[in-house]
């Protein structure tokens, strides 16, 4: 097995010591360099040195600066962006939130379930306002011998029509905020 995992790595040295004293402080915030004497006892180079002394390029070392970095968060076009993609994520949350409510209308109303119950009631008002406009479209069927248990097809027609106009107002949202595409 090879000693070295990452042979062509300038930065890579094994350490001589199991644990290495910690570097003094130095003012200004800087540490200095300590001494870690290699295989045959001398001081050894800085790693930057070392890497340049063998001609391979390596990259300097940050340098901090008094200025600070600008910050890519806070220029207009990515507040729209932010606050557009949080308006969308708005608009998921209660569209999924109103489609579990007609699915859960669906099979309540599919299973028969008794419409003089106060959960099946408040159930049925609540979706029954935005399922309004959707009423009469097409003629429930009813099953079974009682006659209490049917197909609502307005539902089902508003989950529908309601995921489709999510998908539209999702893709005009997301047009707004996107850079043009080239022609084909």
């Amino acid at each position: 097995m090879q000693s070295n995992p990452y042979p062509n790595d300038p930065n890579y040295s094994q350490p001589t010591e199991a644990n290495p004293p910690p570097p003094p402080y130095q003012q200004g915030g800087q540490y200095g360099q300590p001494p870690y004497p290699n295989q045959a006892g001398e001081p050894a180079m800085p790693p930057l040195q070392e890497a340049q002394q063998r001609g391979q390029y390596v990259q300097p070392p940050y340098q901090y600066t008094t200025q600070p970095a600008p910050n890519p968060g806070t220029s207009d076009g990515q507040a729209s962006k932010y606050a557009i993609g949080k308006i969308i994520d708005f608009i998921r949350w209660f569209i999924v939130a109103l489609e579990l409510f007609f699915l859960l209308r669906f099979v309540l109303e599919l299973i028969g379930a008794d419409p003089q119950n106060i959960f099946a009631q408040f159930l049925y008002h609540l979706t029954g306002f935005f399922l309004y406009p959707f009423l009469g479209i097409v003629p429930n069927t009813h099953l079974g011998t009682k006659g209490n248990a049917f197909i609502d097809w307005s539902t089902l027609i508003g989950m529908a029509v309601y995921g489709i106009v999510y998908m539209i107002l999702r893709l005009f949202l997301r047009t707004t905020i996107s850079r043009p595409e080239e022609p084909i």
